[in-house]
């Protein structure tokens, strides 16, 4: 494929074998029509999706918070300066479920146990995935679509994962405010909000056709709790 526009320039001019740059995440694009056009082609298979389905049907109720929080590496030296301790995410979620009225919180999280349990105590509603679908790939890929298919995400900043999820919320039709959040380390009353730069391009005809009635709830139940919101604000 073709280097990030930020790297090729970098590339030009070395005549190194290899070059080594260190946190630089997003350096993965370039972000155009042509990477719209094959992300909307890769969807999760069909399988996968029904095992997640499944466990929405099972394990939550609408509507529900999908929630990525990502520790290990990246609370210890990948990204400390960004993302927020075990309390400060409780206390995000917190604040959304008095907001939303949220009645479960999904949370994919490659957290301690220790970490799980203490979430878990801070915010009774939350539900991790328990079930182990053969795979660790495989059952990375049924939490993003569980978490894809939420009420409104809210994942880590600088994440492949969270992106992955918003992509196909995106793809999806699902709105931006619903999908395009992040915890933010320090604050606890807000989420951090970064636009979606798949705005530009429409959504995809097949995930329409499949999960159209799906999205149509999503931003219906939005819509009620948001007027609902406005009245008590009165």
């Amino acid at each position: 494929g073709q280097p990030s526009p930020f790297l090729e320039p970098i590339l030009k001019k070395s005549e190194s074998v290899s070059v080594l740059v260190k946190s630089l995440d997003h350096a993965t694009g370039p972000y155009d029509g042509n990477y719209h056009t094959f992300r909307e082609k890769m969807m999760f298979s069909s399988g996968v999706r029904a095992d997640a389905e499944e466990y929405i049907t099972n394990h939550l109720k609408r509507p529900y918070l999908g929630a990525h929080v990502r520790r290990s590496d990246f609370a210890t030296y990948a990204h400390p300066t960004t993302t927020p301790s075990v309390e400060n995410v409780a206390e995000t979620i917190r604040m959304l479920i008095t907001r939303h009225k949220f009645r479960s919180v999904f949370v994919a999280t490659d957290s301690t146990a220790a970490e799980k349990e203490a979430l878990k105590k801070m915010v009774p509603a939350v539900v991790f995935m328990e079930k182990d679908f053969g795979h660790p790939g495989v059952n990375a890929v049924v939490e993003q679509w569980i978490c894809a298919l939420s009420d409104k995400f809210v994942g880590t900043r600088i994440s492949r994962f969270t992106l992955n999820i918003q992509e196909e919320r995106d793809l999806l039709g699902i709105s931006g405010d619903l999908t395009w959040n992040h915890f933010c380390k320090g604050l606890s009353n807000q989420t951090c909000y970064k636009g979606n730069w798949f705005r530009d391009f429409p959504t995809s005809k097949r995930r329409e056709t499949l999960y159209g009635s799906t999205v149509e709830r999503i931003h219906a139940s939005a819509q009620q709790h948001a007027g609902q919101r406005n009245k008590d604000e009165l």
